[in-house]
């Protein structure tokens, strides 16, 4: 809205002596001027009407008859405009048309004197100009030019002609600078902890920095208030600083044995490059909470995301990476562990820090080498000790037969070493030289309507040289190479609307014996996609790991059937979902989804909603049911939650997105 009221405050420019004007005729007649067709130009303005009287003493003129007033992006259409020498000037049957967001502005009349404008009986949207989806009508508004504050009265929204919601009044600013005040509320509901409602208040603390306080409450659960501070320092940088405190209500903190009835914290994150040359970068995210609930119990997150209650460690970072010439690079890595669920952290072990140097690939002749080292400081108070690695490959690389063929061979040397501070047990280490022979290439060919393309890879890894200490424990980590035979193979046909893709991988020791073999296959036909992933385990003679996927459209039906499915030692899990959808248009449609866990044998969920996506106004409307199994004293029974999710945005002036849960 502010491209399309300011663009309105044309006034007296038609006088002035920068300005041109054309008409294909004119009659100068006691003190008036008739004009027929003018043009008339004037900075970026260009208006055009069929008819205009300039009044010499009463300093105005009007156009009448399909005035046309163009700027920049904008198009103005009205049927009479007046225009006075004292900063006033009268527009009838105002239409008008923004091209750079797409929106038309209708009102019947406006009244413009110096730096206020009024107007009447206002339609304005973004849709298209006859029947359009939505529109916002107001009785009457006004604008000020200098503060740019728009003020509406009694306005209406319409969907399909049909009011849906009323505003008694409506006020804004269209200022692209900074302003304090309050910000968009938050509002939504759930079944445990009630209506949530969080009230941001913004405050402008100077060019570089603003404050804002956020009061939530939850009506069943509890109170707080979160405040983040921002700020700039220099044009390299960026900080943040966000802490509150949430306060349970007595009756839900002994209602659910809460380990906390006050949940506090806080962040700080700073982002910083050119500190020492112009291409160092400083990242810093430090954290403190005394339980997930203070990042769960966020002022924003009034979907009642749960995602934040998943892991109860709280990671800090402390991170500076600066590159040392063109074929080094230096790093200095600090992380912090607070684990939440300990009354206390003495002994969490804490990485501070981690260095690491490295050296790019670089190619001498054909040769390539590069290295990695890494030192790891570990401390908790029980133990500290420390860890150094290093990974140092040396490469030979050539092409043979004119291309058709790659030859690379590898000699790595591997060495991971360790030991505690203050500690009479000898230092660890182990460390290898292997060796890795691999030919490979990258093979395609056109026909007159398909295309083929393969890439074979043969790789021979051998070991040469092992030697590890004799008190090696669990100190660090680290792989013997053994000798073995990588076949790789990947694989792309197409042939207009068909497309097929392979790969393959499988690894082999010297024996012939394989332990894991990898398969994925993709195949596109026109509208059906099929998609599957394998992974077999010769050891266990089993499959370990399968992903389905089919996707297939018949007109405007589609269908979606996946199917996941994974095996280890200590869990099993199988499920599938299954989506379909209907569009009704081009715009439109409504979708269905449904998941089966085949392993338990229930459903965990399903859903189904509506869509919309247009230009000017997209919504989504979602009812899903979940389960979750809890064992009880009679057997296994189920936990069911109830989530409506609604969003709707009309273009360019916002909208709405809100969950509800019920429990």
């Amino acid at each position: 809205m502010l491209r399309i009221i300011s663009f309105l405050f044309f006034t007296s420019f038609l006088f002035a002596k920068s300005a041109i004007i054309f008409a294909t005729k004119a009659i100068d007649k006691n003190s008036t001027i008739y004009l027929d067709k003018p043009v008339i130009f004037y900075k970026n303005y260009i208006i055009e009407a069929k008819k205009a009287i300039i009044y010499k003493n009463q300093k105005k003129a009007i156009l009448e008859k399909d005035v046309v007033v163009f700027y920049k992006n904008v198009s103005i259409l009205a049927n009479r405009a007046e225009i006075y020498f004292a900063k006033k000037s009268v527009l009838n049957s105002i239409f008008l048309v923004d091209t750079s967001n797409e929106m038309w502005f209708k009102a019947l009349r406006g009244k413009f004197k110096k730096d206020k404008v009024k107007l009447k009986n206002i339609i304005f949207s973004s849709c298209c100009i006859e029947n359009p989806d939505w529109y916002l009508k107001s009785s009457s508004g006004s604008y000020n030019k200098k503060t740019k504050y728009m003020k509406l009265y009694n306005v209406v929204l319409y969907l399909h002609n049909v009011p849906i919601f009323y505003w008694p009044f409506y006020t804004n600013s269209l200022d692209k600078h900074r302003r304090s005040g309050f910000l968009r509320p938050y509002v939504g509901f759930s079944g445990r902890e009630g209506f949530l409602y969080s009230q941001p208040i913004y405050f402008v603390l100077g060019p570089h920095a603003d404050f804002e306080i956020t009061p939530t409450i939850r009506t069943f659960r509890g109170r707080g208030v979160y405040n983040t501070f921002r700020f700039l320092t220099s044009p390299y940088d960026f900080g943040e600083i966000r802490f509150g405190e949430f306060i349970d209500f007595d009756k839900f903190y002994y209602k659910y044995n809460l380990a906390h009835k006050k949940h506090y914290g806080f962040e700080i994150l700073y982002k910083r490059s050119h500190i020492l040359n112009d291409k160092d970068k400083l990242y810093a995210n430090v954290k403190y909470a005394n339980d997930v609930d203070y990042f769960y119990l966020n002022a924003y997150n009034y979907t009642f995301d749960t995602s934040y209650l998943v892991d109860k460690i709280v990671t800090s970072k402390i991170n500076y990476i600066t590159p040392i010439g063109k074929k080094y690079f230096f790093g200095i890595y600090n992380k912090y562990f607070l684990d939440t669920t300990k009354i206390s952290n003495n002994d969490t072990l804490q990485l501070l820090p981690q260095l690491n140097f490295h050296k790019f690939e670089s190619k001498s002749g054909y040769f390539l080498n590069s290295f990695d080292v890494n030192y790891y400081n570990y401390y908790s108070k029980p133990q500290k000790f420390y860890q150094v690695s290093l990974n140092m490959p040396i490469s030979y690389y050539k092409t043979l037969f004119d291309g058709y063929l790659k030859f690379k061979y590898d000699e790595t040397f591997n060495y991971v070493g360790g030991n505690y501070y203050n500690s009479n047990i000898p230092p660890q280490y182990f460390y290898q030289f292997f060796g890795t022979f691999k030919v490979y290439n990258s093979l395609a060919k056109e026909g007159k309507n398909y295309i083929h393309i393969i890439n074979p890879a043969l790789s021979i890894n051998f070991k040469q040289y092992l030697k590890e200490s004799e008190n090696n424990t669990t100190l660090f980590n680290y792989t013997k190479m053994d000798n073995s035979v990588n076949l790789f193979l990947y694989q792309m046909f197409s042939k207009e609307d068909f497309t097929l893709e392979h790969t393959f991988n499988e690894n082999f020791d010297f024996k012939g014996k394989s332990e894991v073999m990898e398969n994925s296959v993709n195949l596109k036909k026109g509208d059906v996609k099929i998609s599957d992933r394998n992974r077999f385990n010769w050891y266990l003679k089993r499959t370990t790991y399968n992903s389905f996927f089919i996707d297939f459209l018949l007109g405007s039906f589609e269908m979606k059937l996946s199917h996941f499915y994974s095996f280890d030692k200590e869990k099993t899990s199988s499920s599938y979902t299954l989506r379909l959808s209907k569009r009704i248009s081009a715009y439109k449609k409504y979708y269905f989804e449904y998941n089966y866990d085949l392993e338990n044998s229930y459903y965990k969920y399903f859903l189904v909603g509506v869509s919309l996506k247009k230009r000017c106004w997209q919504y989504n409307f979602e009812v899903k049911e979940m389960r979750t199994p809890v064992l009880k004293e009679n057997g296994i029974s189920y936990f069911k939650n109830y989530l409506v999710k609604f969003n709707i945005n009309f273009y360019p002036i916002g909208g709405i997105k809100q969950s509800i849960q019920v429990e």
